[in-house]
Parts: C-alpha cells; structure tokens; sequence
C-alpha cells in the first residue's frame, strides 16, 4: 500500500493517535488476508477474499488450540453470525479438506494442525504492527 504524502494534522478532520490507528488496520487487513491464505495450498494463489471464511477457519483453530473444539452453534455465537452462514462456510472448509469433523465438532486436519502455512507472513505482518504499536502500549 502507497503511503500518502498528506499529514495528519493538515486533513481537514483531525484523527487522534493516526500512526498506531494505521498500524492495528493494516494490521487487521493484512491478517484477515493472510488468515484467508492459508485456506489454500501453498502454491495455489487464493480465490476472491471471503473473511467470513477466514473468520470461521480461525475459530475452527482457536477451539482445536484452545483443546475446545466447537460445534457449528458454538463457531455461530463466537464469530457472531448466523448458524446457517457459518454451516456453509464449514462445508466449503470440510471440501478443500482443511478441517475434519469429528462427532459434531471441528477440527484442523492433522497436517495444518502440525504446521502453520505463511508463518513467516505471520510473524513479518505482527513485527511491523507491534513495532509502531509497542510504545503506545507501553504508555497505557
């Protein structure tokens, strides 16, 4: 993303704390982008971005991580969306063989759940975010 040359200060609304505001977006957008990623093999470019799906994919993780695993309400009620929304979102993750079901929860297949694809993604997206956030933060 191109930086703009216009300051801050001379837009004609002010936006407080505008550097770490920029940082936790692009930090947001980059995650949301590399979490939808993930959903394909390595070589294989992603399709359209649907964060929904990467939303639902990233809860699916975050309850195998947790040792939680979630059924389809529980994924409706974390990622706040209907249950029918998120039962389409797991059917197109149990397709691309991502996620295993498993007695009504979800889990992460066995290879993604041994490896993290894009880590380096990762960990270059989280670095520059906490690096103009890190200060701010110490400050609180």
């Amino acid at each position: 993303m191109q930086e703009h040359t216009i300051t801050p200060s001379a837009l004609p609304i002010a936006i407080a704390i505008p550097a770490e505001r920029r940082a936790i977006a692009r930090m947001f957008t980059e995650l949301t982008l590399a979490f939808h990623a993930t959903i394909f093999p390595i070589d294989q470019p992603p399709t359209e971005v649907d964060a929904n799906l990467a939303l639902v994919a990233v809860a699916v993780m975050l309850g195998h991580a947790d040792g939680l695993p979630m059924n389809a309400s529980q994924i409706a009620a974390y990622v706040q969306m209907p249950r029918s929304t998120v039962l389409k979102r797991l059917s197109v993750l149990l397709e691309r063989g991502l996620i295993l079901r498993i007695k009504d929860k979800y889990y992460l297949e066995p290879v993604r759940a041994a490896t993290v694809p894009h880590l380096d993604r990762f960990t270059l997206i989280l670095s520059k975010g906490f690096a103009v956030l890190g200060p701010y933060l110490s400050e609180l």
